[in-house]
């Protein structure tokens, strides 16, 4: 360490000890957003067993707008299996943060239409859907959590 330093090269030891800390305090910030999020989409499934079904359609069908919450439910889902397959396939890992932020982004949008739908109600295939749809939108961020959390 003594001839760097008479070069006046700086010690890259300290220096990589501090990227490590810095890399440390980012993967610790990431996987607190992460429990956080998962956190409301838990406490959203939670609170929408509030909502009773509505009494006047006792048998009718769900509502299209539970349907689709449903169905676009399963697209965060289908990425978050992206995201895991690069662990396991070297070829896909690159694509492994790529897919958890696009999943993160359509479990958004899926999050809103199944809470519109709760708020909207219906009789209780339709909530049943709509409570479906806000846990599956939610599997990305608690997939997160558990990625980042392997960088700690």
């Amino acid at each position: 360490m003594v001839p760097l330093a008479l070069a006046g090269l700086p010690d890259l030891d300290r220096l990589r000890e501090l990227l490590e800390r810095i890399r440390e305090m980012i993967a610790l910030g990431g996987v607190a957003l992460a429990l956080a999020i998962s956190c409301v989409f838990l406490l959203a499934w939670v609170v929408s067993h509030l909502r009773q079904p509505a009494r006047i359609q006792p048998h009718g069908s769900p509502s299209v707008l539970a349907t689709i919450a449903l169905w676009l439910s399963y697209v965060p889902v289908g990425l978050t299996g992206v995201a895991a397959l690069g662990a396991f396939v070297p070829t896909l890992a690159p694509f492994i943060l790529k897919s958890f932020a696009l999943a993160v982004l359509v479990a958004a949008f899926a999050w809103c239409v199944a809470i519109v739908s709760i708020i909207v109600g219906g009789n209780r295939q339709t909530l049943a859907r709509a409570r479906r749809a806000l846990l599956l939108a939610g599997t990305p961020w608690y997939c997160l959590a558990v990625y980042l959390s392997t960088w700690l």
